[in-house]
This record gives C-alpha cells, sequence and structure tokens, in this order.
C-alpha cells in the first residue's frame, strides 16, 4: 500500500470540502444557528416562568379571614375592595357574609376584565380544611407567581401564629421561609448553582448535536463524492494510478480529519467562552463528564464516524445517481438521529428499556451513550459492551463496505445490487472491470464452450 498515494488524496478531500461554503455553512453555521436557537427558546421559557412585570398589581379576597392586611410582608398584594358594599360584622349571618364576599368577588373579576388588577386570588372559606387557593388572570400564569402567593401565604399565617402566642418567632420564621436549598453534585460535593443545573441538563445535548453534525455531514461528503466521481467517470482515471483500498482509506482519513476538524473548533469555542463568562465556568462545569469520559466520547465519535462513512461509502459505490444515494441513506440518518427524536425517554428514565437498546444497537450507540453518561452514572459493564458492539460492527461494515466500493467504482451507469455483489463474492471476484457491458463474464464464456463442446 503507497501511504504517499493515500496521503495525496487525504490532503485533496480535507482541503477541497474545507473550502466548500456548503460545507463550511453545514458544519459550523447549522451547529451554530441550532445551538442559538436552543438557547433562545430556553431562555424565553425560563424568562415566562419567572417574569412578573405584568403582574405587578394582585389583589385578594379573603373569604376564610386568615390574611391581614395590616401584616407588612413585601408583596403589596391588597385586598379587594368595594366601596357600594360595607364589610359585615362578626356576628351577621353567613347568608350576609356570603353575600358580601360573592360580591367581592364579582368586583375583582370586574376589575381584571377592565385591567385594573392583572391577577387576583380567592382563599375560600373551608381554607384552613383544605389549603386551596383560587387564581384568576386574564394570561398565562408564571411559577414566580405561584411561589410568591405560597410565600405569601405562609408568611401572613407565621406572623398571626406568633402573635397569638401559638408558635415561638423562630418557627414562624422558618415556617416563612421553611428551605434554603443547596444542590450539591454527588461525586464531589459542590455546590451546584442555576448555571451548573442547566449546563448538566443541556451540554449532552449540544455534544450529542455537534457529535451528530460531524459524523454524518462529513460522511454525506464522504458519500458525494464518490456517487460525483463515478458520474463524470473520474474514477476510471483513478484507477489506472491508484489502488481502491488506496482511494478508499484517503477518503476516509480525509474527511475524517475534516470531522475532528469540526470538534476540536468547537472545543475551543468553549473553552474561549467558558475562559471569559464566569456563568459558562459554571454552565461548563455542572456537568458531570470527566476526562474518562471526554475520551470516551472521542473514541465513541470515531467509531461512528467509521460506521456510518463505511456504510455512506458503499451506497455511493452501488448507485448511480446522487439523489438516489441520498435516499437510501436517509434511513439509516434517521435511525441514527432516533434518540434525539426519543430524548424525552432519556431524561425521564435513562436505564430505562428504550435508553438502553439504543446504547447497545450499533446505529444508535454512539448517541445514546453520550445522552446517558451526561444524565446518569452509567455502569462500566454496559460501556465494556456498547463499545465492543461498536467495533464489531465497524470491522464487519467495513469489510463490507470496501468489497462493495472495489465492486461498485467502475460500474458506470448500473447499479451494484445485493445480488450482483453476493454473487461476485461467491466467484471470488473483487473487481469489475467493465463498466456498462452487458457481456458474460470469462468464466461464464468459459462454462458456454465448455457446454457446445460437450454437446
Amino acid at each position: 500500500m503507497a501511504w504517499h498515494k493515500i496521503w495525496l488524496v487525504l490532503r485533496r478531500e480535507y482541503v477541497y470540502n474545507f473550502r466548500r461554503p456548503a460545507f463550511l455553512f453545514t458544519a459550523f453555521g447549522v451547529p451554530l444557528l441550532s445551538l442559538v436557537a436552543m438557547f433562545a427558546i430556553f431562555s424565553f421559557t425560563a424568562d415566562q416562568e419567572t417574569n412578573l412585570d405584568d403582574f405587578q398589581r394582585i389583589s385578594y379576597v379573603d373569604r376564610a379571614g386568615v390574611l391581614s392586611p395590616a401584616i407588612n410582608d413585601g408583596y403589596g398584594y391588597i385586598p379587594v375592595a368595594d366601596a357600594g358594599v360595607d364589610p359585615p360584622v362578626r356576628t351577621s349571618s353567613g347568608n350576609n357574609r356570603g353575600e358580601y364576599y360573592n360580591r367581592l368577588e364579582d368586583t375583582a373579576h370586574q376589575q381584571l376584565l377592565d385591567e385594573i388588577i392583572d391577577a387576583y386570588f380567592v382563599i375560600p372559606g373551608n381554607y384552613n380544611e383544605t389549603g386551596r387557593v383560587d387564581l384568576y388572570a386574564r394570561e398565562d400564569i408564571p411559577i414566580r407567581l405561584l411561589e410568591n402567593i405560597e410565600s405569601f401565604m405562609r408568611n401572613q399565617i407565621a406572623v398571626q401564629a406568633t402573635a397569638e402566642g401559638e408558635v415561638t418567632p423562630s418557627v414562624a420564621e422558618r415556617l416563612g421561609d421553611p428551605t434554603d436549598l443547596v444542590v450539591r453534585d454527588l461525586e464531589t460535593g459542590n455546590e451546584l448553582n442555576e448555571a451548573a443545573i442547566f449546563g448538566r441538563f443541556m451540554l449532552p445535548i449540544i455534544f450529542v448535536v455537534i457529535y451528530f453534525m460531524a459524523t454524518n455531514t462529513t460522511a454525506q461528503y464522504l458519500m458525494s463524492s464518490v456517487v460525483e466521481e463515478k458520474e463524470n467517470r473520474l474514477m476510471e482515471i483513478l484507477a489506472t494510478s491508484i489502488r481502491p483500498l488506496e482511494l478508499l482509506w484517503g477518503k476516509l482519513f480525509g474527511l475524517g480529519s475534516l470531522a475532528l476538524t469540526q470538534i476540536a473548533f468547537w472545543a475551543v469555542a468553549g473553552v474561549l467562552i467558558a475562559s471569559f463568562n464566569a456563568d459558562a465556568q459554571d454552565f461548563f462545569g455542572g456537568a458531570s463528564f470527566q476526562a474518562a469520559d471526554i475520551a470516551l466520547v472521542l473514541g465513541l465519535f470515531v467509531l461512528s464516524f467509521l460506521l456510518f462513512s463505511s456504510i455512506l461509502l458503499g451506497i455511493g459505490a452501488s448507485v448511480t445517481a446522487e439523489a438516489e444515494s441520498r435516499q437510501v441513506a436517509g434511513m439509516f440518518i434517521f435511525i441514527n438521529v432516533l434518540p434525539m427524536v426519543l430524548m424525552v425517554t432519556f431524561i425521564t428514565n435513562p436505564n430505562g428499556p428504550v435508553p438502553l437498546f439504543f446504547s447497545f444497537f450499533p446505529l444508535t450507540a454512539g448517541i445514546g451513550l453520550i445522552l446517558r453518561l451526561g444524565l446518569t452514572a452509567v455502569p462500566l459493564w454496559q460501556i465494556v459492551l456498547s463499545v465492543g458492539i461498536q467495533l464489531v460492527s465497524v470491522v464487519v461494515v467495513m469489510w463490507v463496505a470496501s468489497k462493495a466500493f472495489r465492486l461498485g467504482m467502475l460500474m458506470y451507469g448500473k447499479s451494484l445490487t445485493p445480488r450482483v455483489f453476493l454473487r461476485a463474492l461467491r466467484e471470488g471476484r473483487t473487481v469489475l472491470t467493465t463498466a456498462t457491458s452487458d457481456e458474460p463474464t470469462p468464466q461464464a464464456r468459459q462454462k458456454k464452450k465448455r457446454g457446445l463442446f460437450a454437446r
């Protein structure tokens, strides 16, 4: 095997594809746009859940009589008032009190429709037994508002209980603010802030997006390169000066280097962002990836690239047009992306049957295992089994792809069907020397002559 010829093919594939605007956009622009869109969606969702700008005027109707407007709790919630109705005295009948609070609720409802207030909540008369509070608003209610109302109720009850001597001030303080929750990493014991928790959830997804784009983009360019060279008959010229295996390895190494360039670019970008932004440092530090995990991810990337490159290379050598090759390759790419489509199963139960299956199935093992590594502690035996399955799959698929490449590289205008491929393997042929001719092979002609002589 002439390594200098492999180097020439490698350099040509790398430089030619790296200069293509379509590749630059697909390799760097699409992942960047995907990540920006992902962050924008999450940021918008988080802002919607915490933004209280549209809920500044909150009123309430206290049917249970458990709140005191005199308590200054900092929330600014005010009771609904109706100037046309006097509040009932304690000795009033239940009917009078019910009518009064019904009138207050009607007033609050009208004020909400007239945009005088932004929301109001009603404390039912059986609040002490049920703890239920009814909240009304014109727009979607953010989680932060629900938390504030819950805290408001705790503070009110705690202050009144202290005034009545039912609990001590320290207990009342804990009742009003029961927890100061700190999330810590199980392995290191380090405190995780919001950015770190968000990073623990998002980093595996980011890795998978970059991983998928790098492997599939370069593998598809490899397939397109083979189909293009067959269509313009450049392959016939190359066959006179370079062996099929040398051409095969040159293309694999060249586009593999291109994929590693993408990974290196995004890794350097992540380091630079983290070095200038404290929140970014917390974001990246929140992930449970260790040095061994990073090495494993790179190993999975290499195995996945070799597997899909071999599959798409075999497809490219077997078909006659690029449109046909993309149709066939689309099935394999769809299978590869299934873990991302069913990502919710990884998030809710990373050790469930579906994530386990995707971790062991060769076409999805790379993405499936990376997702699980970021979400849970994967047992060593599962990692070893997954990597072993991928290694065996890569060896088998590369052997089949090399045979298909040898057989199909000169078949201009004809597809390499499974029947022709299997027949060629049985007869021990590794190269088809005729591309468009339908003449019988030398073996067939010899058999025909023997038949004539025998007769």
